[in-house]
């Protein structure tokens, strides 16, 4: 059912984007827009001072809803999706768990709370779970607000690892802040400058690593896959200085200690496009970090809540993290 089209405060609702509905929070600084239907996903985010959405959608790759347990990379269009319980497909207690897991691919229930804020819900299929997420934009505020909600509301504990999936176009100025102290190398073409034994897998290296810092479409093709830990705070940031743009995320590094990197530079499928995701966990998968044993458990009625900020800023050199009114410290 379309949701009826109506406008209050920073909120409107019923728009319509590629013959998808859609939820549309917008003030003087940017214009956010929801999908509920696929996933409630980030689909656009534009900075208003520059006129640039600043996140990556996909070339060849039409806007349409999903089909529960499909591969993502086949329907995956960009934007900012959610992924739970897992990240890689996964087999747990006898059951297939997709790929990026049980909400991106369904369609959430909306909710209008305020003229400024409404609650995106979703329960999981195979995993007995509630998440809700409350978006909220204030009229002068230059960051949105994703208030976080999961609950077990079945009959026992389940294993998980969650992580928020934002994905960013590669450019000829692309450059990556994160305040972490290690990184393994996970998959790919392999790092450029790295040891044999970080290339294997076999060991860590400081971050940043400067061929993935510093990135550029004019790079030969590559694509690879990151952990990063050791974080000395809960930030990360994507900045662009020939486009003027910056894109942050804030987060509790208690939740997520862990940031995973999906950098793909015209090596798979003809894109390019980093994916830079907060994480509870590593590995990527719920099975391998159950062996691993860094998966979170949730007991029966339990609930686990975080809040994320997606800031819009003006770039700098050199980042030192964001107040929580989404300046630059």
């Amino acid at each position: 059912m379309k949701i009826s089209e109506h406008h209050a405060g920073t909120v409107t609702l019923g728009v319509m984007i590629d013959d998808n509905d859609a939820v549309i929070f917008e003030n003087s600084h940017i214009r956010v827009a929801v999908l509920p239907k696929i996933g409630a996903k980030i689909h656009q985010f534009l900075d208003k001072r520059t006129a640039k959405d600043l996140l990556f959608h996909h070339p060849r790759v039409e806007v349409r809803p999903p089909v529960f347990g499909a591969n993502v990379d086949n329907w995956w269009t960009g934007g900012i999706d959610d992924a739970f319980p897992t990240g890689q497909p996964a087999k747990v207690n006898g059951e297939d768990i997709p790929f990026l897991g049980e909400v991106w691919s369904m369609p959430w229930k909306v909710e209008s709370l305020s003229p400024n804020s409404v609650k995106f819900s979703r329960m999981g299929v195979i995993t007995p779970f509630l998440m809700e997420k409350v978006l909220t934009l204030d009229p002068d505020d230059n960051y949105l607000t994703v208030d976080y909600c999961v609950t077990n509301i079945g009959t026992t504990s389940f294993p998980y690892i969650w992580g928020i999936h934002p994905a960013f176009p590669i450019s000829t100025d692309t450059r990556i802040h994160i305040p972490a102290g290690n990184s393994w190398y996970v998959d790919g073409t392999g790092p450029f400058g790295t040891s044999e034994e970080f290339q294997k897998g076999e060991k860590s290296e400081k971050w940043p690593i400067k061929s993935l810092a510093e990135l550029s479409s004019k790079d030969p093709l590559s694509w690879e896959y990151y952990y990063l830990s050791d974080l000395d705070d809960g930030w990360l940031a994507i900045t662009d200085h020939v486009a003027d743009t910056g894109f942050a995320l804030t987060f509790d590094r208690k939740t997520f200690p862990n940031i995973h990197i999906w950098m793909v530079n015209g090596g798979w499928r003809g894109i390019r496009t980093i994916a830079i995701e907060p994480w509870t966990a590593m590995p990527a998968g719920l099975d391998h970090a159950m062996t691993a044993g860094t998966a979170r458990e949730l007991q029966v009625h339990e609930s686990v809540t975080t809040q994320v900020k997606m800031i819009a800023f003006t770039p700098t050199t050199h980042i030192n993290g964001f107040t929580e009114k989404g300046e630059l410290l």
